[in-house]
């Protein structure tokens, strides 16, 4: 048998890419703005500090993209029962299609969230919050069921 080094490399790597930016949501929308807002109101450092905080979360964000890509190729061949992208010939790539296709939504979400909004000039303010809110909570909805496919795809067994 084979030194198992760089699958629990590759793994590792996708787990941790998936902590920084499902956790990272997580963190942000539970903990993080909502102290925020409880010491600092709705004053413009409050909008500020969210502003610096929401640009060095995306360097995250998009790391974590890039690395859920590659890690993510690299298991599926590893695993030996992929078939390709968005197939649907067997129970494996079948939840493993449907979870690309989550990913593709979050990647579309957030890079709605973090580029688009600010920059709609016909939005107030409070209305701009009030959509990122809403984005960043349907990303951690759909972020969860992507981790609930990805426990329900690691417990088939290989054919």
């Amino acid at each position: 048998m084979a030194a198992p080094i760089v699958p629990i490399l590759i793994t590792t790597l996708h787990n941790i890419f998936t902590a920084l930016w499902i956790g990272g949501m997580l963190t942000l929308a539970f903990a993080v703005f909502p102290s925020i807002m409880k010491v600092l109101g709705k004053s413009k450092e409050t909008k500020q500090t969210i502003s610096t905080i929401k640009k060095r979360m995306s360097i995250f964000v998009y790391v974590s993209m890039v690395g859920l890509i590659l890690t993510g190729l690299l298991m599926a061949k590893q695993s030996g029962q992929s078939t390709g992208f968005l197939t649907f010939g067997n129970p494996y790539t079948t939840i493993l299609s449907i979870k690309h296709i989550l990913y593709i939504l979050m990647i579309l979400l957030s890079i709605f969230r973090s580029l688009i909004i600010d920059k709609m000039n016909n939005l107030t303010p409070p209305v701009k919050e009030k959509l990122n809110m809403i984005i960043l909570l349907i990303n951690i909805l759909v972020g969860i069921v992507v981790l609930a496919l990805s426990a329900y795809v690691s417990m088939i067994p290989a054919v």
